[in-house]
């Protein structure tokens, strides 16, 4: 693994101090240096800690961060082993920097640029002879903490071998996802990217769409962002987009699309008003999109839902693949409009192959990964159907590449193919499919499920075996609740551990671990007033969480994303926890009108009261477990989660989101190997009267201040019930299954009241809290 002990970043702005920020996430000391005077990188530095979304995943990591200036503090380069040039994107200002800082770099250190599209050759032309073969390109893209993409660029001096090691290093300890791209103009995401954004822009008059018809046809309906064309291009700058597809037009050689790589001119005259986007206020969309810009005008008139049938049927329907599908079937403007976009998508990625990058998996991973699109153009090429859609791209009358061609004409139409357990691919030359080498300290369960590793499965959760005698519990239902039934296979897998496996992993790769519990089948079991089932239903989730929790063999849970409620639950109760870096946990029941029912407050407070043995005065000690679940936090990061208690000492932090189940394996591994024994079941000496004393006389200073409304004042009456044991005497001792009691009772409880259905009600229609 490379060693990168310290950093130093070359610009201040917005890109140089957010892909700082991301070198000291991963806890690499950084140097970040501008121009004179030193106040220049400073407030740079300080505007981290107010920008939202957050770039840094802790208030901690602003320590790592240096500030300097090109004048005086050159020197210290000599101490860094990584130096990254993020300042304006002008060749000669580049290169004359670059220049200046080779003198004063040690004989190992690797210099990289995150130009978006310059010319690697070009700017290393200007470096000497011994660090050409240390300087390639690293393209972050914004903000970087969040985007997985990370293109890597070498010119044709830059070392293969410090390029591999790079990739190695910067999928581990940065976390993100590495791409190689050629020299070749914008490079692979952002060539792909425009070229689809400047199509639509130039196509949308021909199929007389509106920008809002246009953004929905070229967006969710097809398998991209929501954002779509002109909501990318406000959030990009309209300027800066205009100023790559100028420099296209100069320096592009043998692109057959070049007539298409041209801005309206509507669209440049709001960019000569300074109507460039989001950074402005005004772009194609102002006010919360409240207002779109009319292209015949140059007015903004109010936003207008699009009514065309095939915008309106595609956007219920959740599968993106079956979306397009139907969205291409239709034949309105909108669908012809959408097909028209996708068809000229995937031939151009068809065509910029080996020119942007060697096969197609690149440009696959580029547009998921920094575009967020559903799918890559070959990924969705093949969903489609290659031999139909050529078909289809023959009758109108366009070009097919010849390696297409002769893939849409042989006995296997598929870029992709999965034969052995290895996953093959199609590429330009090939008369074959060539086996796909495997990405590194990456578990991919949809592979292993089509492989025939699937030890047990319905349609809520699988059972995988991930080998080496550790199997893992996949969730799937809708949003990943933890429902009954899956907590139910969870009890499965527990007692099958022993013969087939010896470890297990609580994961999966959704889109989040889990959104919690399942609302809606509690709100049908209020409204019936099954008050005996919902018992039921919370006996049986506790049951699950104490399975976990004394299981006979280790288990690892392996969230990221978005782990709620019941799902952080799960998480609470496991031997061990190895969470992505930006993982997002929150007990958040009372958001919803209901308190935590599986174990949570109970674990919150065994892990407050751990700490603190035998300490006579504990109540500080409650406060801050009692204020995370009765304010329904949400930690932004891995690292908030050990300060609210969600993770302790033992759990582990994994920077790179597609390795969370990987490193979760070796966890789980490591434990069976070292001799796991669960742990002894757990007592505590509870505050009982004392402590619910004093958590009324807060709460009541509170509500009478008019911060919490008369429900959450309920709400927390309750949790603090759980939290201080009841009504008992101070210093009663009390085992799990009396805190449990609790926690059912309580919940009983505040489902009860009219409040709490409201709040469920509200969320189950709009998605978002409601404060009553």
């Amino acid at each position: 693994m490379m060693k990168i002990r310290k950093a130093a970043v070359l610009g201040a702005g917005l890109m140089g101090t957010t892909v700082a920020a991301q070198l000291a996430n991963a806890g690499i000391p950084t140097l970040v240096l501008d121009l004179p005077p030193t106040e220049t990188a400073a407030n740079g530095l300080k505007a981290l800690a107010k920008a939202r979304p957050a770039p840094l995943a802790h208030a901690s990591r602003q320590a790592l961060l240096t500030p300097g200036n090109f004048d005086d503090d050159l020197a210290r380069l000599a101490d860094v082993d990584w130096v990254i040039e993020a300042i304006v994107e002008d060749l000669g200002i580049k290169t004359d920097l670059l220049a200046r800082v080779a003198e004063h770099l040690n004989d190992h250190a690797i210099i990289t640029t995150n130009s978006s599209g310059l010319s690697l050759n070009d700017m290393a032309a200007a470096l000497p002879d011994s660090l050409k073969p240390r300087f390639f390109g690293a393209h972050f893209f914004n903000p970087p903490r969040y985007m997985y993409l990370l293109e890597l660029i070498p010119s044709a001096f830059t070392d293969p071998a410090l390029v591999d090691d790079f990739a190695d290093f910067a999928a581990l300890r940065l976390g993100k996802g590495v791409v190689r791209s050629n020299d070749a103009p914008m490079f692979v995401a952002n060539r792909i990217g425009m070229f689809t954004t400047v199509h639509a822009m130039n196509k949308m008059d021909e199929f007389g769409l509106t920008i809002e018809e246009a953004d929905a046809a070229s967006g969710r309906a097809i398998g991209r962002a929501v954002t779509a064309t002109f909501g990318t291009a406000d959030l990009a700058g309209s300027d800066i987009l205009a100023t790559n597809v100028a420099s296209h037009q100069e320096h592009a050689v043998g692109d057959e699309t070049i007539e298409l790589w041209k801005m309206p001119d509507w669209v440049l005259a709001m960019i000569e008003r300074g109507w460039t986007g989001n950074k402005t206020g005004s772009g194609f969309f102002k006010d919360r999109r409240a207002m779109t810009i009319d292209p015949a005008t140059l007015e903004y008139r109010p936003f207008q839902k699009p009514e065309q049938p095939s915008l309106v049927a595609a956007a219920k329907i959740a599968d993106p693949v079956e979306r397009v599908k139907a969205t291409i079937a239709a034949d309105d403007p909108g669908a012809r409009f959408a097909w028209e976009i996708l068809a000229g998508t995937l031939l151009y990625a068809a065509n910029r192959i080996p020119e942007i990058a060697d096969d197609i998996t690149a440009i696959d991973d580029a547009m998921r990964w920094g575009y967020a699109w559903d799918l890559g153009p070959f990924e969705m090429w093949d969903a489609l159907g290659v031999r139909e859609t050529v078909e289809r791209m023959k009758a109108d009358g366009r070009a097919i590449p010849e390696w297409v061609a002769q893939l849409a004409a042989s006995d296997s139409p598929f870029f992709y193919e999965t034969s052995d357990g290895q996953v093959t691919i199609w590429g330009p030359g090939q008369t074959e499919h060539r086996v796909l080498a495997p990405r590194p300290r990456t578990v991919v369960l949809s592979q292993l499920k089509a492989t025939g590793r699937t030890l047990a499965e319905n349609e809520h959760a699988s059972l995988i075996d991930l080998g080496d005698g550790v199997a893992c519990v996949e969730f799937h239902t809708k949003a990943n609740v933890v429902s009954e039934p899956v907590l139910d296979f969870i009890e499965e897998a527990i007692e099958r551990a022993g013969d087939e496996y010896d470890a297990l992993v609580i994961g999966n790769q959704g889109a989040h671990f889990s959104g919690g519990a399942d609302l809606k089948m509690m709100v049908d079991k209020i409204t019936a007033e099954d008050w005996d089932g919902i018992d039921a239903t919370l006996k049986s989730a506790q049951r699950a969480s104490m399975a976990i929790k004394y299981s006979p063999v280790p288990v690892v849970a392996a969230p990221f994303g978005r782990v709620l409620g019941g799902g952080l639950e799960v998480c609470l109760h496991c031997a061990r926890v190895q969470a992505h870096t930006d993982v997002a946990m929150g007990l958040v029941e009372t958001g919803v009108g209901l308190v935590p029912a599986a174990g949570g407050i109970k674990e919150s407070l065994l892990r407050a009261m751990a700490a603190h043995a035998g300490e006579a005065i504990l109540f500080p000690v409650l406060r801050q477990p009692f204020e995370a679940i009765t304010m329904a936090k949400v930690g932004r990061s891995a690292l908030d989660a050990f300060d609210m208690g969600y993770l302790r000492g033992g759990d582990g932090i994994t920077m790179n989101r597609d390795s969370v189940v990987y490193a979760a394996k070796q966890v789980a591994r490591a434990l069976a190997d070292a001799g796991w024994q669960p742990p002894v079941p757990a007592t505590v000496a509870v505050q009982g009267r004392d402590g619910l004393a004093n958590f009324h006389k807060l709460l009541h200073i509170v509500r009478g201040g008019e911060f919490i409304s008369d429900h959450d004042l309920f709400l927390s009456d309750a949790v603090a019930f759980v939290l201080c044991g009841g009504d008992v005497d101070p210093g009663t001792i009390v085992d799990e299954q009396y805190l449990l009691d609790l926690e059912r009772q309580a919940f009983l409880k505040v489902c009860r009241t009219p409040r709490t259905m409201e709040r469920l009600a509200h969320m189950l229609t709009t998605g978002k809290s409601l404060r009553n």
